[in-house]
């Protein structure tokens, strides 16, 4: 066997394996009240910030302003616009966490109401983060939600980008 054949034959052997990987994962849901979780202490800025318990002890970061509010996760996210497709946003009440079957969720899907103006949220993104073990959040990136199958492409979105993507260096997914 030459080396060009037995790389063909490794290159095919391992094409199955990344499917049978995305199918494992499984979804697991929590919703928020977030403005009755526990508020952080404030400098006085009119900006409030609240964590909620979420899945496997990951913490849920909420914070809100005047127009806007955003969601994180972890110990340690990475400040970041949620998207570049809208102007103001709102976080959904529902997370989705992604990830294998038994194991600690590795990405959370977050729908937001989205809008070029305050008061005119018009719109709706499925914004998806990854959850690294050591705490490390970030957005991997976000699909447009009133597209049809919005949901299985921010899933796919999930499994297949989140496990390796490295925050603050990889280049997000916008459609």
């Amino acid at each position: 066997m030459t080396i060009a054949q037995l790389a063909l034959a490794i290159a095919i052997a391992t094409l199955p394996a990344a499917p049978l990987r995305a199918e494992q994962w499984v979804s697991g849901y929590t919703s928020h009240d977030y403005a009755k979780c526990r508020k952080d202490q404030g400098n006085g800025d009119p900006v409030s910030v609240h964590r909620c318990p979420g899945k496997a002890g990951i913490t849920v970061i909420w914070t809100a302003g005047d127009d806007s509010s955003a969601v994180e996760f972890g110990t340690k996210a990475l400040q970041e616009t949620i998207s570049d497709k809208a102007a103001f946003f709102e976080a959904g009440k529902t997370i989705e966490w992604r990830g294998p079957k038994g194991g600690k969720p590795q990405a959370a899907i977050l729908r937001y109401a989205t809008g070029q103006n305050v008061g005119k949220l018009d719109g709706s993104r499925l914004v998806v983060h990854r959850l690294a073990p050591d705490g490390t959040s970030c957005i991997v990136g976000s699909v447009d939600a009133r597209k049809p199958d919005a949901n299985a492409a921010a899933r796919r979105l999930a499994d297949e980008k989140a496990p390796g993507f490295r925050c603050g260096q990889d280049i997000r997914s916008e459609d």
